[in-house]
């Protein structure tokens, strides 16, 4: 692949050579930095088999008779991998060989893999991560021409970027953060996996290119179709017309035009990649039998958010996200909206409302956005794994949570580098909100991670809730002076219940089906509050900061294990006891577990496989 897309109007033109060659370096590094720190987090290599030699590190590979060479490799306590140097490989009688991506290292790497894993598996996850590569490489090049026109807009001697889009009028400042710092997940080897699309389609449709849809309005026939609303009942077509008059108008016209009445059928907004390429092949027995129309004309325009298939009608301040299937594998699953995440996700938010109602958000420190309205087409079958391809979920506009002395960021994109001065986004509310020093981030860090643990673990531990408020799924909504002061959560497609908890704080909610949303066992709701907000939330964010400022570690867990005790003390009257010591010491004492997303790759599985690792905290 050597097109590399003109940033911001055109996708023609070449970039430079030195750009080029740039971005592919970058590239190739983050791609081998997180396959590696996969390869030992999960333990398919084997970190205390290392032998350090100063800033050179050996691993023997005994069943191959090679090893690896590593230059300034270190790990930190959740098994985080940084390489400041080169990989090399060695034979046994051979000369070296440099290694420098993730295909490269996992080629020297094939008799020392699991046995069933070396070949059809294997070959798929080279081809993930060759296309993750290959999509990044698209992303660097872009961003850099990117950052130059943000500075153009809204560059000023010493200004922060945050502050000066805080205060210069962009129509939708959460949005541009979030398409900014759409840098991909930090556990995962294939961040930028896109498969299914070409590289002309991954720039007109991913979010980092900040493209323009138009979404297709399909028509569902009413009798066909399941929708749940928030508030527990309401007129969807009447609701749609209030958001998007002119989209309704357009699709009842476009529907009059090919005969049909349009009372009889149901507006269904449709990814631009589904209804070209998935509805007419899937869905052809619906359309030919008259269940599903897609007529020509009735569009509305819209931008992808951090998430490629949740889309913001004409990049609003205030419309709804809609939430729509894409029938690609993106990342390593299926983007699809399943009729549990149509029907749970509002009641999901009807239960939330009722907590946040009891508690006042937990002091003020949790909000949510809301999912209003569900819809998915019912499969004269029953087959949910076909209906997830024809729904759709409507959620609030988090910047519908904006005022003067609140401002929401995309905690995804406090990992980007700023564009005006290269370092992370974070470090800009640091210096905003505290100073711009080491102390001045672990006064930061303890603020936002108060804000947190208050909210979300005060959930969790009096309700049974845990969200999945990993970085994509959060917002941390800072005052005035820059300071967090509420967490905003999104995205209830895996939020978790552990249905005795919440039973005996007088609640309860029906599930979609047995088995999902609400748990006996508490076990696999910990781990998603474990996984999604201690590690790959505050964990990564005190990792950052701590790099970004050349402060020990230690400073920023010890904030994080005090602030995990205080949430515990503040509730202790509110808990059962037996709860209340087997979560602490879960949390706090024993070891925790970590998804392993390679292991996933290897096994071609959407569901989750968790090792373990060693808690930081203890």
């Amino acid at each position: 692949m050597n097109a590399i897309p003109k940033p911001l109007d055109s996708h023609d033109a070449l970039l430079d050579a030195v750009s080029a060659e740039r971005a592919w370096s970058d590239a190739r590094k983050r791609s081998l930095q997180r396959t590696l720190q996969a390869l030992f987090r999960e333990r398919l290599l084997n970190r205390d088999q290392l032998i350090t030699e100063g800033a050179v590190s050996w691993l023997p590979l005994w069943s191959q008779q090679g090893m690896l060479r590593f230059e300034g490799l270190h790990f930190g306590r959740i098994g985080d991998c940084r390489l400041a140097g080169g990989v090399s490989y060695y034979a046994t009688g051979e000369r070296p060989q440099p290694v420098s991506h993730a295909c490269a290292l996992l080629a020297c790497l094939v008799p020392s893999l699991p046995d069933g894993k070396r070949g059809a598996d294997l070959q798929r996850l080279v081809h993930e991560l060759d296309n993750s590569l290959e999509n990044d490489v698209l992303c660097l090049s872009y961003r850099r021409t990117w950052a130059r026109a943000l500075r153009a807009q809204f560059g000023a001697a010493g200004e922060h970027f945050i502050a000066a889009l805080r205060h210069g009028g962009h129509a939708n400042p959460a949005l541009l953060l979030e398409q900014w710092g759409t840098l991909g997940h930090p556990w995962h080897p294939t961040f930028k996996t896109k498969l299914g699309l070409s590289p002309d389609e991954v720039l007109a449709l991913s979010p980092e290119f900040q493209p323009t849809l138009q979404v297709p309005l399909a028509a569902l026939r009413a009798t066909k179709a399941r929708v749940t609303f928030a508030d527990g009942a309401g007129d969807y077509v009447a609701w749609f017309a209030r958001h998007f008059p002119d989209g309704l108008r357009r699709w009842q016209d476009a529907l009059e035009r090919q005969g049909e009445n349009p009372a009889e059928w149901l507006p269904l907004p449709a990814h631009p990649f589904q209804a070209r390429r998935v509805l007419p092949e899937k869905f052809a027995a619906e359309i030919a039998r008259g269940d599903l129309l897609l007529p020509d004309g009735a569009t509305l325009d819209a931008t992808p958010t951090m998430s490629f298939r949740t889309v913001v009608p004409g990049g609003s301040a205030s419309l709804p996200h809609l939430k729509l299937p894409v029938s690609l594998r993106l990342t390593s699953v299926q983007r699809t909206v399943s009729p549990k995440s149509a029907v749970m996700g509002p009641r999901i938010t009807r239960l939330l409302a009722t907590v946040l109602d009891l508690e006042d958000g937990f002091g003020g420190t949790l909000d949510v956005v809301r999912e209003e309205v569900g819809l998915h087409y019912i499969d004269p079958q029953g087959d949910d794994d076909r209906a997830r391809h024809l729904a759709i979920l409507y959620r609030d506009n988090p910047m519908a949570k904006a005022g003067h002395a609140r401002f929401p960021m995309p905690v995804g994109a406090l990992f980007a580098e700023s564009p005006f001065s290269g370092r992370p986004l974070a470090t800009e509310l640091v210096a905003l909100a505290y100073g711009d020093h080491a102390d001045g981030a672990v006064a930061y860090f303890e603020q936002h991670a108060r804000t947190v643990l208050t909210a979300l673990l005060s959930a969790y531990l009096v309700y049974g809730i845990a969200f999945e408020a990993h970085q994509q799924n959060s917002f941390i909504v800072v005052d005035a002076g820059y300071a967090p002061m509420q967490l905003l959560a999104r995205d209830f497609g895996d939020l978790r219940i552990h249905g005795p908890t919440l039973a005996g704080a007088g609640l309860a909610i029906e599930p979609y089906r047995a088995g999902f949303t609400v748990y006996d066992d508490d076990a696999p709701v910990r781990d998603k509050l474990l996984h999604a907000v201690l590690l790959c939330h505050l964990a990564e964010l005190a990792l950052l900061l701590a790099r970004a400022y050349g402060h020990p570690e230690h400073y920023f867990w010890d904030v994080l294990r005090r602030e995990i005790d205080g949430v515990f003390s503040a509730l202790r009257p509110r808990v059962d006891a037996r709860r209340w010591h087997a979560e602490r010491a879960a949390l706090l004492e024993h070891d925790w577990p970590a998804k392993a997303f390679l292991r996933m790759r290897l096994s071609d599985t959407q569901d989750d496989v968790h090792g373990t690792m060693a808690n930081p905290l203890a």
